[in-house]
């Protein structure tokens, strides 16, 4: 039984180490938000955003995570010109697919995530807020080091309020931490 606990803990403990914790933030940039109402759409660009994120990694196979994250996402500030601007800010529940190139640190990511928005209008001397659902999609391309990964990516994200098309589109910058 001494001969057989070693080798119980080694094996117990590879086969925890492949799901893991992981936390991180990035930053949203050149990101664009339209709104579009009755047929009319303007568009403008938003002031730096950022997101901070926490999750959990499983591993699928040898070269696929799946990872369940809730994430914190700030958009910037979009002034539309003449007093009009938009801000927002979101929670999401992400699912986060990671695609690990075989004997390479180079990965590629899908995000999935539905969530709640909160966004304030200023217009003609007025505001308003409101907070609906919100969908986001996104692509990441990245490199791993020892713990950290660094990435690159696109995100997409639609809500709706009242008879107002949001989207918001935009790169994001971010490092991710593994515990």
């Amino acid at each position: 039984m001494k001969k057989i606990l070693p080798f119980l803990l080694l094996f117990s403990s590879s086969v925890f180490a492949d799901d893991y914790f992981y936390g991180g933030a990035s930053l949203s940039f050149n990101d664009k938000t339209s709104l579009k109402y009755e047929g009319v759409t303007i568009d403008e660009n938003n002031d730096l955003g950022f997101n901070v994120f926490a999750g959990y990694s499983f591993l699928v196979s040898e070269t696929v995570d799946l990872g369940f994250e809730l994430e914190y996402q700030n958009f910037g500030k979009s002034d539309f010109g003449s007093g009009q601007s938009v801000e927002g800010d979101a929670y999401f529940f992400n699912a986060r697919p990671k695609f690990i190139e075989a004997n390479n640190n180079i990965y590629s990511a899908f995000i999935l995530g539905v969530g709640s928005m909160s966004g304030k209008v200023k217009a003609g001397g007025q505001s308003a807020s409101d907070s609906e659902i919100i969908y986001q999609v996104g692509i990441e391309i990245g490199y791993m080091v020892d713990q950290y990964d660094i990435g690159v990516g696109y995100r997409y994200r639609v809500a709706e309020f009242d008879d107002v098309d949001y989207t918001n589109e935009g790169f994001v910058l971010g490092i991710r931490y593994k515990f």
